[in-house]
Order: structure tokens, then C-alpha cells, then sequence
């Protein structure tokens, strides 16, 4: 019975699997909904399992990138924390300028306007 069971539960996952993009994309993707969602922690890690297992995959480079977007984030983030809100704004702005595409690059953007922080005349 539990052998039938099993065999049962195999076949029934088996158009999930076949429906799946290619598992670098799979990957990517979830990175990115998880940034979008604001676990930086959990994307990272996603996107560093993608960079390291697939590292000649187009989005092994996107990836990085988004590695790179997450780390300024934090910084940023942790420059708020310590009351240094100039300083975050440059930060975001730096993130905002190196990482257009980001998911994280709307949401620095905001988190910039929202400190209060004089505009740099050289945006």
C-alpha cells in the first residue's frame, strides 16, 4: 500500500515538474520574488545557489548582480539604523545608479525620497 502511495504522489508531481522552466530560471525567479518580498536573506542565499551551481548560465551574471543590489541594501539599510540617514541616501543612490534593473532599485528609491535627505544636485 505505501508503495502504491508513493507511486501515486510521483506520478501526480510529475506535470509540476515537466511545467518548471529550467532550473536556473526557476531560481532567478525565486530570488527575485523573495526580494520583492523583502527576504533579502533567503534571496540572497537562492541567488548565491544559483550563481555557485550554475555558473556559466546567463543568470548566474544576474544573479551577481542582484547579490551586489542586496548587499548595498542592507548597508544602506543598517546606515538608516545607525543614524546616519546622509550617508544611507548615498548609498541608495549608488545602488539605484549600478543596479537600475533590480527589483530593489524602486524600493531604494523610495526609501531615499522617504529620509529626508536634501537631493544631491548631481543625481
Amino acid at each position: 500500500m505505501k508503495t502504491l502511495t508513493l507511486l501515486l504522489l510521483a506520478v501526480a508531481a510529475m506535470p509540476v515538474f515537466s511545467q518548471s522552466d529550467e532550473p536556473a530560471k526557476v531560481l532567478f525567479d525565486a530570488g527575485t520574488r523573495d526580494e520583492q518580498a523583502g527576504k533579502l536573506d533567503r534571496a540572497r542565499l537562492t541567488l548565491l545557489t544559483l550563481a555557485g551551481t550554475y555558473t556559466e548560465h546567463p543568470l548566474a551574471t544576474k544573479a551577481r548582480a542582484e547579490i551586489g543590489a542586496i548587499y548595498l541594501f542592507k548597508e544602506a539599510q543598517s546606515q538608516v539604523q545607525a543614524g546616519q540617514p546622509t550617508v544611507a541616501y548615498g548609498t541608495f543612490r549608488t545602488l539605484i545608479r549600478v543596479y537600475p534593473e533590480s527589483p530593489l532599485a524602486k524600493l531604494a528609491d523610495e526609501t531615499a525620497k522617504s529620509l529626508g535627505v536634501p537631493a544631491d544636485p548631481r543625481k
